[in-house]
């Protein structure tokens, strides 16, 4: 699947509020993700300084602070040149952004749960992914979907635009 990001509007970005990461699942194993997905933060990875563990959010953490993760698409392999094909491989440094009550993001409906439309308001479910939730009571993070943006990240895939309401 495509799983791609536009990040519209994050104050994350232009004030430096980035977290250096690496990609756990809840088991504790590192694992290969893709942009747009949303981890909860651990301690630091052991003989790191800066490095954090981060876990994939579930709907049980929605009460924490959730991070998206998204790294610049580098791709050193000349055979893979197209967004969708980008991975951040397991074990390798990923940036995470802290977000902000009115971040908006863009991101391809691979990279949510449930089907979306506009005006749902969604939160972390499992495996990074956005979804409608059962109960947002004591929520830390809502995420509003704001437009349909039909098919203008990837040919195949439909993107919503989402905005960060914090708690």
């Amino acid at each position: 699947m495509a799983k791609i990001v536009r990040k519209d509007k994050l104050l994350a970005g232009y004030n430096g509020n980035l977290e250096s990461v690496i990609v756990h699942n809840k088991n504790g194993e590192k694992v290969a993700t893709s942009n747009g997905v949303f981890v909860v933060l651990e301690g630091l990875i052991e003989g790191e300084r800066e490095v954090r563990k981060a876990v994939l959010a579930s709907e049980a953490d929605i009460a924490e602070d959730v991070l998206l993760i998204h790294n610049p698409e580098v791709m050193y392999d000349e055979r893979l040149y197209k967004l969708e094909d980008f991975v951040i491989e397991k074990g390798k440094v990923a940036r995470a952004y802290r977000l902000f009550d009115g971040d908006i993001i863009t991101l391809t409906t691979d990279l949510f749960a449930d089907k979306v439309d506009v005006g749902d308001v969604l939160t972390v479910k499992e495996d990074g992914l956005l979804g409608k939730p059962a109960d947002a009571t004591g929520a830390k993070v809502l995420f509003e979907v704001i437009e349909d943006c039909g098919n203008e990240l990837h040919h195949e895939t439909k993107a919503f635009a989402v905005q960060v309401k914090r708690n």
